[in-house]
């Protein structure tokens, strides 16, 4: 598209939550990584499988997608088939829905040149659907009060409320690396009630580039992350244990500091990058200095080693089978359960601690004590 919106849908989680946020942003540079990369082909070949499955011509972009493999090819066909099978649902009640792929989304009636891109969305009397594909696998993302997707529902009612008699509004991730599909149905109105009450009068305050900071676990997409005072003085607080030992801490000091912990670790490692980063381009820390780092010795050409190890009469090759992972994400989801489903087995995992807001069901205490002492003896 060429530009990113400044309060972008993508970004919407962050900057309504702390609004400037979004302009202290724009001084540093978005480095983007192999995670997006691999994100940006999954999408494209989710494209072009989808326009293929609706009959709508379009090149087909395998060949020039770097990050291209069985596992991403599953992905795609999953979710243009998941769409199919929305598309089949509208027409029960509209004999004629509209499937609209990666279409430009504006809000800008809401935010101050906003707007975004949808990857699906699907118009009937009566109902708005927007699809969003999430390719990553590490964050499960759920679709309810999900600002990104209130905020495509926005745009598209912009653009479709006056042609079709939209009265309800369903929101839905897919996510098929983690097996999640989620979807948010709300009405129409109560959307626009969000908008009016939450959305407007924050979205002023971030492009303006005024409010209050506050940090949270939105911090994890932030650019300014390792420099934000913000963030700093509320991972520092913790500092007022003066790290007791466990035993001397009440449980609602340690609820206090497991709600943080996690936080504090990122902030710590966040802090440890950005100074190396700093310091490569001549800022100096008082007691730190640059070094070179371990590293581990390397062939200079394999091919090489290996004629002569072979010509001395040693075989320089070992042989393993894949981890359970790596051989999915070769044969691709459907094949690897065609083939070896059967042969697969999932132990119970080790007892944690998690927060209330975590889907897995509660582990009975004397049954969590029971994995432990299997699992760490």
């Amino acid at each position: 598209m060429g530009k990113h919106a400044l309060l972008s849908a993508s970004s919407s989680h962050r900057w309504l939550h702390c609004p400037p946020s979004a302009r202290l942003c724009e001084h540093y540079e978005d480095k983007g990584s192999d995670f997006a990369a691999e994100g940006t082909d999954a999408h494209a070949l989710c494209e072009y499988k989808l326009k293929t499955a609706l009959s709508i011509p379009a090149d087909d972009p395998t060949a020039a997608l770097p990050h291209y493999s069985a596992e991403m090819e599953d992905c795609a066909n999953s979710y243009a088939s998941y769409v199919l099978e929305q598309v089949e649902e509208a027409r029960k009640s509209c004999p004629d829905p509209q499937v609209l792929i990666e279409q430009r989304l504006d809000y800008s009636r809401f935010v101050e040149d906003g707007f975004g891109t949808g990857d699906c969305v699907i118009i009937a009397d009566g109902l708005l659907h927007v699809i969003d594909f999430k390719y990553g696998q590490g964050l499960l993302v759920d679709a309810n009060d999900n600002p990104q997707m209130m905020l495509y529902a926005l745009g598209a009612l912009e653009a479709f409320d006056g042609i079709y008699d939209i009265s309800t509004v369903a929101m839905t991730i897919f996510q098929p690396r983690r097996e999640n599909v989620s979807t948010h149905i709300v009405f129409k109105e109560s959307l626009y009630q969000w908008a009016t009450e939450v959305l407007v009068p924050t979205a002023k305050l971030a492009f303006a580039g005024t409010g209050a900071f506050h940090c949270g676990e939105w911090c994890r997409f932030c650019r300014a992350k390792a420099e934000c005072r913000e963030r700093a003085q509320a991972n520092l607080a913790l500092a007022a244990y003066e790290f007791q030992k466990p035993a001397l801490l009440s449980s609602d000091e340690i609820a206090e500091i497991l709600s943080k912990v996690d936080e504090l670790v990122n902030w710590a490692s966040d802090i440890k990058d950005f100074a190396l980063q700093q310091a490569l381009t001549g800022v100096a820390f008082s007691g730190y200095k640059i070094v070179e780092g371990r590293s581990n010795r390397k062939y200079t050409s394999e091919t090489a080693v290996a004629e002569a190890v072979l010509a001395a009469g040693y075989n320089p090759y070992e042989q393993s089978l894949l981890s359970v992972t790596a051989l999915e994400k070769r044969l691709g989801k459907k094949t690897f359960a065609d083939l070896i489903g059967a042969l697969i087995e999932k132990p119970p995992g080790k007892p944690a601690l998690v927060p209330d807001s975590d889907k897995r069901p509660v582990l009975s205490v004397s049954s969590a004590a029971d994995d432990f002492k299997a699992t760490d003896g």
